[in-house]
């Protein structure tokens, strides 16, 4: 395998190397933020404390036409139009010798199809401090905390095998091989220039040598390649049986020939080894972790400008209680740099500032039912960063670097609503809908134009960052406090359990999520 390696570090034209966890792990979607959907706002004076722990995993995405597509599938190395030399010169060595043989035409040569099997797992802890200036006004600020982690195995098609290397044929010893090969053709021909043999064997006899300067010939030539047929190939098995019948016919005239053994199938090791190198793009994988990192900061106010849920004093509880939220917020870059090899972005903090407003709307029936509606709409600003330049599409592809771009990411609108059912006055359960819908990015070079031998220019980053997604999940809240949002004795406290999954995306690919949270919060009183 090092030949064939050494010649394609010298002769393709060099690319960045990217490990394929580094570019699966920067699938992660940034999620509803872990937001509470409610309207609920502290009252004046009150310090409210929210903790939350969300965990998100994906190992498929959505392609535009709506079907799912593992991530094995989208990270998978397709060797045969990589190498150099090409496979097909295999097929046109197999092609003269099958045709001098009588034999029909070999199927086309591969070495498969190296798939890794992705899972990205994304942890997020946001802690946000809220304190109600008022009772219809509150600031507020976000600090999340961010860690990812990759698991990756590698497994290679080997019904798509059918070649191998050359190192492995003739049972790793070719001159052996063509030494014995040429001793039986020597005895034979040989036995026939003596002349002694019936007219018949020895017409037998000159056909076995025609026949075996005809196999050798073919075999000198699959000698001289990087590759050739593997024992168990349609070809292989052709190739094997002609000679088998060979040796039989020599055998007749006491005459042996040694065995002959084709290449074996390429292993998941060989693969990684070929695989790798700037020629293609990535390195052999490996289970990998970003670490505990600071996630973008966010800074807010919040307004409500009507509350109905909130009972008054001497007045009775509204029959159809509603109350409002209006959220502005203004998410600053603080976080870690993002890496150039990400291929999605879904728009909740990723390296560039972003504007966002949200509300929420509640509305209530009695003392048990009560929805939530929530929008939200966050428009992501232009910034300057080191993007991988590669089709979304099949992203592991020769051609792909890095290059210094204007991104613009795609604007992202949110809808989501929740049906509460409040089972007691501390236990509610509610359904989940959440609608996403993104807007295109666009990208631009910022260093001049793009090279020409690359194969790809920025602009293809932008194809399929587009979509509408839609998700569907349930919620457990525990609250001390009245659904209402009215204390009760004892400590002030909610906590909630949620669960969310992506079941549906068109028009762009999008990632499915699978997002597991816990979230508390805590009221206290600071002033009066």
């Amino acid at each position: 395998m090092a030949g064939p390696t050494l010649h394609l570090q010298a002769t393709l034209r060099p690319l960045r190397r990217f490990s394929v966890l580094t570019l699966t792990a920067l699938l992660w979607p940034q999620a509803a933020d872990a937001q509470w959907l409610d309207a609920q706002l502290p009252r004046r004076g009150e310090l409210q404390v929210g903790v939350s722990g969300q965990n998100l995993t994906v190992d498929e995405r959505f392609e535009p036409g709506g079907s799912r597509q593992p991530l094995s599938e989208v990270f998978a190395v397709q060797f045969d139009a990589r190498l150099l030399p090409a496979l097909d010169t295999v097929d046109a060595a197999l092609a003269g010798l099958f045709a001098s043989l009588d034999l029909p035409a070999p199927e086309p040569s591969s070495l498969g199809v190296l798939r890794h099997d992705a899972l990205l797992e994304r942890t997020r802890a946001p802690i946000s401090l809220t304190l109600g200036v008022t009772d219809w006004l509150a600031a507020f600020a976000v600090v999340p905390i961010v860690k990812g982690k990759s698991f990756v195995g590698s497994a290679l098609d080997s019904l798509a095998v059918n070649a191998g290397s050359i190192a492995s044929a003739f049972g790793g010893d070719a001159d052996g091989f063509f030494t014995g090969f040429g001793a039986g053709m020597a005895a034979l021909e040989s036995i026939v220039l003596a002349d002694t043999l019936p007219p018949d064997l020895q017409a037998q006899a000159v056909a076995l040598l025609n026949e075996a300067d005809t196999l050798e010939t073919g075999l000198t030539d699959l000698r001289g390649l990087a590759y050739v047929p593997t024992d168990s190939s349609d070809a292989g098995r052709e190739l094997t049986g002609r000679y088998e019948a060979l040796r039989a016919g020599f055998q007749e005239f006491e005459v042996l020939l040694p065995a002959l053994s084709l290449a074996r199938p390429i292993t998941v090791s060989e693969a990684l080894l070929l695989s790798s190198g700037e020629e293609f793009g990535i390195e052999p994988t490996q289970g990998r972790s970003t670490g505990i990192k600071l996630g973008d900061i966010e800074l807010g106010i919040s307004l409500q400008p009507f509350n109905t849920f909130r009972q008054r004093p001497r007045q009775p509880r509204a029959r159809f209680p509603v109350r409002a939220r209006l959220d502005a917020l203004w998410r600053l870059a603080s976080g870690s740099a993002p890496r150039p090899e990400r291929l999605m972005d879904l728009g909740a903090g990723d390296g560039q500032p972003d504007l966002e407003v949200r509300s929420t709307l509640d509305v209530g029936y009695g003392t048990r039912i009560w929805l939530s509606l929530f929008a939200g709409y966050n428009l992501q600003l232009e910034t300057t960063t080191e993007r991988l330049i590669s089709s979304r599409e099949s992203p592991i592809q020769l051609g792909a670097y890095v290059a210094r771009v204007h991104w613009d990411p795609g604007d992202v609108l949110t809808l989501a609503a929740a049906p509460r059912l409040n089972l007691t006055r501390n236990i509610t359960f509610s359904a989940l809908y959440v609608l996403r819908r993104r807007g295109e990015d666009r990208v631009t070079a910022a260093d001049g134009a793009p090279p020409d031998t690359a194969g790809f220019h920025p602009t293809d980053t932008q194809t399929g960052s587009e979509y509408t997604a839609r998700s569907l999940g349930f919620a457990a809240r525990y609250a001390s406090t009245e659904w209402a949002g009215d204390r009760r004795r004892g400590i002030p406290v909610e906590v909630e359990l949620r669960y969310l999954q992506t079941n549906s995306a068109r028009d762009g690919f999008a990632p499915k999520e699978n997002v597991w949270q816990v979230g508390l919060r805590l009221y206290g009183v600071i002033f009066r």
